[in-house]
This record gives structure tokens, sequence and C-alpha cells, in this order.
């Protein structure tokens, strides 16, 4: 539950895919550079989903890779090519994540800001927990952390096999609490999942959207949706996070 006001010093959004320019099956704000879409598209798009935000910074971007890397982005030049969090206190650039069903997670602390790349195996692997070291370790205090999760494959859509369930299993003691049946079928709330890692952590702050990336095809890039479509290159929603511009 979000007890605690948002500080007004940060500018943030979990865009969908709408409003942008791409066609086809990346209509319209694939922010993605994907086969079958153009780089001119996928650059401006990206530009109008900063102005969402009303900021002309850099956004920084990895290549995600299902991880639990987290990186702390700081004055270097160089930027770190893979990982699926960050974490820093530039108030000159803009942290970005891309999603097709995965959690984009938003973290605003008093000292730094940072953002997930939440799919299943990550937040398996302790993608969540890693970001919270990270924060601590870089000034921050738990209690002082606000986490905005927003769409993602929620239960009604998260259809599972039994091997998905042997790898939870393994990592999950509660397991069983996060799988439901249905009509012969089981399905895995993700979203109880996220918030399971995050009262353990005891964060005291924050927000799970309700909103459904399969069953809002329209609305958002969904990978699953596509592939039962039988289509093979699905575009990406964008969710960002900065300080705001002066």
């Amino acid at each position: 539950m979000l007890k605690k006001k948002i500080d007004k010093k940060f500018s943030f959004c979990f865009c969908t895919r709408s409003g942008g320019t791409s066609k086809g099956n990346f209509f319209s704000l694939n922010c993605a550079f994907k086969k079958g879409d153009s780089k001119k598209n996928v650059e401006k798009n990206r530009e109008i989903a900063k102005s969402y935000i009303n900021s002309k910074k850099k956004i920084i971007l990895l290549n995600q890779v299902h991880s639990n890397r987290v990186v702390f982005i700081d004055n270097k030049k160089k930027i770190p090519a893979y990982g699926d969090g960050m974490v820093t206190n530039r108030n000159d650039i803009l942290l970005g994540i891309l999603t097709a069903d995965c959690a984009p997670i938003i973290i605003l602390g008093k000292k730094n800001f940072g953002i997930i790349h939440a799919g299943w195996k990550g937040t398996i692997l302790g993608i969540i927990e890693n970001t919270v070291k990270m924060f601590i370790n870089s000034g921050d205090l738990i209690q002082d952390l606000v986490f905005l999760v927003g769409p993602h494959l929620k239960k009604k859509s998260f259809h599972i096999r039994k091997d998905f369930i042997e790898v939870l299993k393994k990592n999950h003691t509660d397991y069983l609490k996060l799988i439901h049946y249905k009509n012969n079928s089981m399905f895995f709330d993700f979203s109880k999942f996220i918030e399971f890692k995050l009262q353990k952590l005891n964060v005291l702050n924050y927000s799970i959207s309700n909103e459904d990336t399969f069953s809002n095809p329209k609305k958002f890039f969904s990978h699953r949706y596509y592939k039962n479509q039988g289509i093979e290159n699905c575009g990406r929603q964008i969710s960002l996070v900065g300080i705001k511009d002066n």
C-alpha cells in the first residue's frame, strides 16, 4: 500500500502502445529496435515518450536479459552493456526499460532513483532484492523507498505448466499461495509474487497496477498475446523515470 506522498522532484511514466509513429504489428508507440520496425520510427517514439514527462534528457537503456544484475549509473561515460535494473542519482538522464508482459518497476528514494525490468525469471533470481541492496549501499533507507509497479501479465492471463511450478518451488517456499486452478488449468499470480518480495524486504510504500497487458492488446504490447496469435515480432512499451528538468 502506498502510504507516503511521491516526491514531486521526480518525473516518471508507464507508457502504453498508443500515440506513436510505428505501423502494423508495432502500432504505434513501439520503443524497441525490432526487426520489422524502422530505426527512425523507434527514435521518434522515444522522443514522444519523453515529452509525456516534459523531458529532453537522454534515455539510458540496458540490454535486458532476464537476469538479477543491477547496475549503478554514475558519471562515467561508459554505460554497462546488460542488466535488468538500474540505480542512479544523476539529474541529467532518464532511466528506461522496455516491457511486453514483464513488470516495469520504478523506485524513488531520497538520494537515488531506479528502475527494474522484472520478468518472472529475474524476480525469482532476486532482481528486486539486488536493487534494494544497491539503494541501501548508495545511502537510502528502506523506509524511504517508494515502489511503483506498472502494467504486467496478471494472474488471469499467466497460464503455466508443471515445469514452471518446479522452478518456482525451488526458489519460493510459499509457492502454493501463488498458484491458482481454473478449468483444469494453472495460473501464476505474478503480482502477488512481487508483493511478497516487497513485504519480505520490509518495503512500506508500494503500488501495484491492476492492468493486464495480455487482455488489453490494443493498449499494451504483450509478447504472450502475440505468440498466441502466431506473430513473432512484438513491440515494447517504455517506462521512464528521472529528476524533473529545471
